[in-house]
């Protein structure tokens, strides 16, 4: 190893190999190492902020009309499909209603077909011709009477053919048009009966599951209470109040890390929502993120996301890759290089990652120490992996005076 270090000093000396940087790769038993130094980066605080998890579609089913609870179909935790009815009340009294309403419609369509009949009579055999009508016969044979009689009875007075001929058609028109209105009544009350006998079940509106069944079989129910909790199951969303500041960052599709289970989970959610108005006492904005769908978890749970405040100053903080942190008995370690080049294993207290790979360390290790980037499963603490730092000092004043 010494004839090994003489060598790479003496090629430094003569100019034939690269002078070693912040970043450089070394052999140590024949397998590269990435050596990066300790800098200091420029981060931004990251505010936590609790949510709660929702499902990204919910809605109470309520009684549109007083009844009693007839059957419920399912029970908390059921899933259904779009289009499943849920509860159902007793619809008896608006069957029979139906009944008489059904009842009454052929009842209109009977009278809308006299009165047709007597409107076509009408037009093609006049009554207001008839001297039948008209007092006076005397005995005349019939044909004496539509010739002659008729117009003596004009003449005298006991007759206007035409007022009576007006009056026979209003009043023909007139009856078809009430056997129009019957029917149309009838069609109408028909159709609010059915209206009320869809109020009577409750339905899915989309694909979801029960949450919460708030009466039992036999109740008696008003207009307005709730009956069923019904939420959609395989899309979640998390809501939380931020404060107005970091709201001003956010927009619609942007994403944010959030952490479940008390941060053992880390995944990203899409900003959904953001709501135009803040709380007049918290003085907070809502805002609503959709986790990616199939996340196992559950509606009301506990949830964090981390928010970037760019608006707060933060002095800059000594910063290494993630990848050259490993964990050991559940201590975060990294592998650094004293001053004889010999890696040495060191216990480092980790902050937040700032993007770029790297992560925040807030003790363990100094600005400007030398470190081992993702180092290899062999690699152990006591082994020679660089020169040593005098013979890089030699170097570096050699090649000056050089």
């Amino acid at each position: 190893m010494n004839r090994i270090r003489s060598l790479i000093v003496a090629a430094c000396i003569a100019g034939l190999a690269p002078p070693i940087h912040a970043a450089e790769t070394v052999a140590a038993g024949g397998s590269p190492l990435q050596i990066v130094s300790v800098e200091r980066s420029r981060t931004q605080l990251t505010v936590s902020v609790a949510g709660t998890v929702t499902p990204f579609k919910m809605v109470q089913l309520t009684s549109q009309m007083p009844g009693r609870v007839e059957r419920i179909y399912g029970r908390e935790g059921d899933p259904f499909a779009q289009g499943y009815i849920l509860l159902a009340l007793d619809d008896s009294a608006l069957i029979a209603k139906r009944e008489a309403a059904l009842a009454a419609r052929e009842a209109a369509i009977a009278s809308m077909q006299n009165a047709q009949a007597q409107y076509r009579r009408e037009m093609q055999s006049p009554r207001s011709e008839s001297t039948a009508m008209a007092p006076g016969g005397m005995g005349f044979p019939a044909m004496f009477d539509e010739l002659v009689g008729s117009q003596i009875q004009d003449v005298m007075g006991m007759r206007d053919q035409d007022a009576q001929r007006y009056s026979d058609v209003v009043g023909v028109q007139t009856a078809v048009a009430q056997a129009r209105t019957s029917f149309a009544q009838a069609e109408a009350n028909i159709r609010e009966i059915d209206s009320r006998l869809r109020d009577t079940l409750s339905v899915t509106p989309f694909d979801g599951v029960i949450d919460k069944v708030y009466v039992e079989e036999g109740d008696t129910v008003q207009p307005g209470q709730p009956l069923i909790d019904f939420s959609q199951g395989d899309l979640f969303k998390v809501e939380a109040d931020l404060p107005v500041h970091l709201v001003r960052t956010l927009a619609p599709g942007m994403s944010l890390p959030v952490y479940l289970d008390g941060k053992k989970r880390r995944l990203l959610a899409q900003v959904y929502r953001i709501h135009p108005t803040a709380d007049l006492q918290r003085h907070t904005i809502r805002v609503e993120l959709t986790l990616p769908p199939g996340t196992s978890v559950t509606a009301g749970q506990y949830a964090e996301l981390e928010v970037t405040d760019s608006g707060a100053g933060m002095p800059n903080q000594l910063s290494i890759p993630a990848s050259a942190v490993i964990e050991k008995g559940g201590m975060p370690l990294v592998f650094s290089i004293d001053a004889n080049g010999v890696a040495r294993l060191r216990v480092v207290r980790l902050g937040d990652e700032i993007g770029n790979g790297r992560i925040v360390v807030l003790s363990g290790v100094r600005e400007g120490d030398r470190i081992i980037n993702m180092p290899p499963p062999g690699l152990k603490a006591g082994q020679v992996v660089a020169p040593p730092a005098q013979s890089r000092a030699d170097i570096s004043l050699t090649q000056q005076n050089g």
